[in-house]
């Protein structure tokens, strides 16, 4: 496999390693939904990583795998925290608002699924925007989150503030993103089929992805 061509690795809480013309498994949870220790187990790590490992090193890859594991056990297995995404009334507006991700951004939506505490995300974009992902996001989150704040009659951060990302090396990683996306309701029990989800969505092309 060719070397990626990185736009840009930024350091925040989590490292974002942005790879042009790759497609992103993305992980956005709702502001409160991880345990303070975890946050700052994650922090420490990161930290300790950044020190280690130069930007763009391959093993970034493993590091984000990693981190994925242990944020998605926490949040599929906690009853504690807000969930507010199960409120059909906000869960079905984050998931119609994804459209105008798609519609004036140009990211493909390849696979969604709206969990009761965080929101699953296979993206890739077709206008040359693949470096302003974090942007797109911020803006997409903060519509979104005014938006459930509404409906919520609350005030306050809706999302948290980071977002976990990592992009797919191959094509098997996409349809493997793709599939973990549409079964999450079922592995977290909240359904027998993935079809009974409500706000799920899997596009073929996630079977059919090019090679990065």
């Amino acid at each position: 496999m060719e070397r990626p061509c990185t736009l840009r690795f930024v350091r925040r809480s989590l490292p974002h390693w942005l790879v042009a013309d790759a497609t992103f498994f993305v992980t956005i949870r709702i502001h409160g939904s991880l345990p303070l220790a975890v946050t700052k187990e994650l922090a420490a790590e990161r930290d300790r990583l950044l020190g280690v490992l130069p930007e763009g090193d391959s093993r970034w890859l493993e590091v984000d795998r990693r981190r994925f594991r242990r944020i998605e056990a926490v949040l599929d297995a906690s009853q504690k925290g807000p969930s507010w995404l199960a409120i059909p009334e906000v869960g079905g507006l984050v998931f119609r608002n994804l459209q105008w991700m798609e519609g004036e951004r140009g990211w493909l939506i390849l696979a969604a699924a709206i969990m009761p505490t965080h929101v699953h995300l296979l993206m890739r974009n077709t206008r040359g925007r693949t470096g302003y992902l974090l942007e797109d996001l911020a803006l997409f989150k903060g519509f979104s989150g005014r938006k459930a704040n509404a409906i919520l009659r609350r005030t306050g951060p809706f999302w948290a503030r980071e977002d976990f990302d990592h992009w797919c090396r191959s094509a098997d990683k996409v349809e493997g993103a793709a599939r973990y996306i549409r079964n999450n309701p079922v592995k977290a029990g909240l359904v027998r089929r993935w079809q009974d989800w409500p706000w799920t969505r899997v596009d073929d092309a996630a079977f059919r992805a090019p090679d990065r």
